[in-house]
C-alpha cells in the first residue's frame, strides 16, 4: 500500500490541526504514520512512532532523532512526507539527506509560520532564514498561510511554494453547549474581553498585562484569557493583576468567544490565526497587532489593527464606551471543506496515486 508520514513537534499539533488532512488520506487507501515525540495513539493513524524529538531546536536528542527518522524511512519507503511545525520540518527534510533521489519520498513543508519575518529579531534571520533556504533544495513544495510569507519564498526559496487559506476553520469545534456560561463563571454584567492563546512569550498575555497597570480601567470590563500555560503557579502570577480571570484550555471554545464583548490578540508573531478567525465565524470585533498573518485577516476594516499595546488598551477602553461596528467578513474560504479542496490539489501534484 501507498504510505504517508506525518512529522510533527507534538501530538497535540497535529491533533489540533491535521487529523481532517490524515482522514483524506487513511479514506483513499494509503497508509497513515505520525512520527512526533510519544506513542499516543490518534486518529486515523495506522502507526505511531515515537522518534524522540525535542522542541527545543538546540537540544542534543534531536540528533538522535534526526537518525531515528533518518532509519524509518529507508525501512518504510513513504511516498510522502508531511513536515509541520519547525523542528518537525527540520528533521522531516533532513532525514532525507544521503537518500538516492529514485529511493527519496516527496517532502512537503507546510509553514505555520516562519521564524524569520518583518520585525523579527537579527538572531532569527541569522540562524532560520540560512537553514530554510537551503533545505529548501530538497523540499518539494512549501505550503504557506499568510502573504509576507509566501511572498518571501517565492522569491527566495528552491522549490514549489503554495499559499492555502489557514488550517481550516472547523465548524463543529465552535459549536454552542452552554447558555449560562457567563453565570456560571460570574461574569453577568461585566465587558468581557477574551484572549485565546496559549500563555507563552510569543503570545504575550503578561506584556500585555503589566501594560494594563498603566491605565484606571472601569470595573465593568474583565480580561478572559483562555489556553494551555507550561507556566508554573500560574494563577499565582496572575494574582497581582485586576480584572483578569484564566481558565485554561477549554473544548466548548465556541461558548467563549461567543459570550464575549470583545476579542484580542496582543501576539508578537503569527501564521495566520485561527483564534481570529474563529472570533469573525462569531461576527465578533477584535483588535489585533499589525503584523504577519493578523493584518491578512483584520484589514479592509474586518478588525482593528494596532502598532503597539498601549494603542490596543486605549481601543479597549474606548469601545467599552462606545461600541464599534466592523464590516461583515467572508469566511467561507477558510473553512476545512475548502482547505482540504487546496491540500489535496497541492499534493496529487507529488502523488503517483491521486487523492479523490
Amino acid at each position: 500500500m501507498k504510505k504517508v508520514l506525518f512529522v510533527a513537534n507534538s501530538d497535540r499539533h497535529i491533533k489540533l490541526c491535521h487529523i481532517p488532512y490524515m482522514k483524506m488520506f487513511h479514506d483513499n487507501d494509503y497508509l497513515v504514520h505520525v512520527a512526533t515525540d510519544t506513542k499516543e495513539r490518534i486518529m486515523y493513524c495506522d502507526k505511531k512512532i515515537n522518534i524522540g524529538l525535542r522542541r527545543n531546536p538546540y537540544h542534543i536528542m534531536n540528533i538522535s532523532a534526526l537518525f531515528n527518522l533518518h532509519r524509518l524511512v529507508k525501512i518504510e519507503n513513504y511516498d510522502l512526507i508531511s513536515c509541520h511545525t519547525p523542528i518537525g520540518a527540520f528533521l522531516g527534510r533532513c532525514c532525507i539527506l544521503g537518500l538516492s533521489k529514485k529511493n527519496r519520498p516527496k517532502v512537503i513543508y507546510t509553514a505555520h509560520g516562519f521564524h524569520f519575518y518583518k520585525g523579527a529579531g537579527i538572531l532569527n534571520w541569522i540562524v532560520y532564514y540560512p537553514i530554510e533556504k537551503f533545505l529548501s533544495h530538497f523540499t518539494d513544495a512549501i505550503i504557506t498561510m499568510n502573504e509576507e510569507d509566501y511572498s518571501l519564498a517565492k522569491k527566495k526559496f528552491h522549490c514549489d511554494i503554495y499559499k492555502i487559506h489557514g488550517i481550516g476553520l472547523r465548524e463543529e469545534r465552535l459549536a454552542l453547549h452552554e447558555k449560562n456560561l457567563r453565570k456560571r463563571l460570574n461574569l453577568k454584567n461585566k465587558y468581557v474581553v477574551t484572549y485565546i492563546a496559549e500563555v507563552s512569550k510569543r503570545k504575550n498575555q503578561f506584556a500585555f498585562l503589566k501594560k494594563l497597570k498603566k491605565y484606571h480601567l472601569s470595573r465593568r470590563i474583565v480580561f478572559l484569557l483562555v489556553g494551555d500555560s507550561n507556566i508554573k503557579n500560574i494563577n499565582n502570577k496572575l494574582s497581582s493583576y485586576k480584572n483578569v480571570k484564566y481558565v485554561g484550555f477549554q473544548d466548548n471554545i465556541g461558548d467563549y468567544i461567543n459570550m464575549s464583548d470583545l476579542i484580542i490578540s496582543p501576539s508578537r508573531q503569527e501564521g495566520l490565526p485561527q483564534n481570529i478567525l474563529e472570533a469573525l465565524y462569531f461576527h465578533k470585533v477584535v483588535i489585533g497587532m499589525n503584523i504577519r498573518g493578523t493584518k491578512d485577516l483584520l484589514g479592509n476594516n474586518r478588525g482593528v489593527l494596532v502598532n503597539d499595546l498601549d494603542e490596543m488598551i486605549k481601543k479597549i477602553i474606548d469601545f467599552e464606551k462606545h461600541p464599534y461596528q466592523v464590516d461583515n467578513f467572508n469566511i467561507d474560504e477558510y473553512k476545512i471543506e475548502n482547505v482540504s479542496s487546496e491540500v489535496k490539489n497541492i499534493v496529487n501534484n507529488y502523488l503517483e496515486k491521486k487523492i479523490k
